[in-house]
């Protein structure tokens, strides 16, 4: 739960404070990479946050924003667009959670969390994310996917779970409501 509360945090760019420690965040591009430390220049997202940091990866979680799946840091390479959420202090910055292809011009992909009220139809699931800003229709033609067992449908989504959401539009309304094109469930 904890790892979930960071990560949600760490996406919409608050600062956080978990056992005397302040997440910051930076989003730009890898500079260099040694397998364990990365080089990041970019824009800083929290006020504390860094333009140019180093930060060490150790067991971070690495989501790759364009499949929404967590991949192996072997896959990142130079120039890849990230955000990173880090721990200040120290050098190099220990990774809380890490974005890679990270499109900041591109609005369309966030996180969410489902809230309790969930209604199922025949083909369908509507929900409220946890904080109450979206309303989200997930029908048969949105294509859903989970890490551990592929392919799922509207009548899998559960309250809690936490998904990557993939959108052309969202409306100007309060809760805004989402047709999302594709949703991946986060493990």
């Amino acid at each position: 739960m904890k790892k979930i509360i960071v990560l949600l945090l760490a996406i919409f760019g608050f600062n956080l404070t978990v056992s005397a420690q302040i997440i910051d965040e930076t989003i730009g591009h890898v500079v260099s990479f040694d397998g364990e430390v990365l080089h990041i220049t970019g824009e800083a997202i929290t006020p504390t946050g860094k333009t140019d940091v180093l930060i060490s990866i150790q067991s971070a979680p690495i989501y790759d924003l364009l499949t929404g799946f967590e991949i192996a840091p072997h896959n990142i390479s130079e120039n890849t667009s990230i955000r990173a959420a880090y721990v200040q202090g120290g050098q190099p910055k220990d990774a809380i959670a890490l974005w890679v292809n990270w499109d900041y011009d591109n609005s369309a992909v966030f996180s969410v969390v489902v809230s309790e009220n969930i209604q199922y139809g025949r083909d369908y699931a509507v929900f409220l994310s946890h904080d109450g800003k979206y309303r989200i229709t997930v029908t048969s033609e949105t294509e859903i996917e989970c890490p551990y067992f592929g392919k799922i449908t509207p009548a899998d989504i559960l309250p809690e779970q936490e998904y990557f959401i993939w959108v052309d539009m969202i409306t100007a309304s309060s809760p805004a409501l989402v047709y999302p094109e594709r949703i991946v469930m986060l493990p």
